[in-house]
């Protein structure tokens, strides 16, 4: 995986967290004083913000820069494929669309948020994911649908759209 994305993992997978530069350096398994540098250049990149409590240095994700959210969707889509769900899906529900959609496609993950699935596909077959629930150590919402016009609530089909398409197309 590129640099970058293993630098900025600990915010991709809980948006919301704060991390002093101790505890980056022990989640990234690097000294302090190389944490607080890359921490350091992760915020001049503006995909971080600093926060100042105390007597303490917070580091949290940058969850309203563009770049920081489409890293995200990047960042999730590739996990997603590393771990096999896209070939699993394509491979036993003959999709023609495969969207992220939720809190992951907007970077607004928190450590317990589900894995929100679209697939527009003709296929009625239902999938078991739990294997990849246990990798992800996250729950997995699949909702399926033969068309666009099919999804009749209009909030679920604005996230939709607005979502990160993993696979195919519109």
């Amino acid at each position: 995986m590129l640099k970058i994305f293993n630098n900025l993992e600990p915010f991709f997978n809980d948006c919301y967290r704060r991390i002093n530069v101790r505890e980056y350096a022990r989640l990234r398994k690097i000294s302090p004083p190389s944490a607080s540098q890359l921490l350091k250049d992760l915020k001049k990149e503006n995909l971080l913000i600093k926060e100042k409590e105390r007597n303490y240095i917070y580091y949290a994700a940058n969850i309203k820069d563009s770049l920081f959210i489409d890293l995200s969707r990047i960042y999730w889509s590739y996990i997603m494929k590393r771990v096999g769900i896209v070939e699993r899906l394509k491979k036993e529900m003959i999709s023609q669309s495969i969207i992220l959609f939720g809190s992951l496609s907007k970077a607004e993950a928190k450590h317990n948020s589900d894995l929100d699935i679209a697939i527009f596909t003709t296929s009625k077959k239902q999938i078991d994911l739990s294997d990849f629930e246990k990798k992800l150590k996250r729950k997995i919402q699949v909702i399926m649908f033969k068309e666009m016009e099919d999804v009749k609530n209009k909030d679920l089909l604005g996230n939709i759209l607005n979502g990160h398409i993993i696979s195919g197309g519109w």
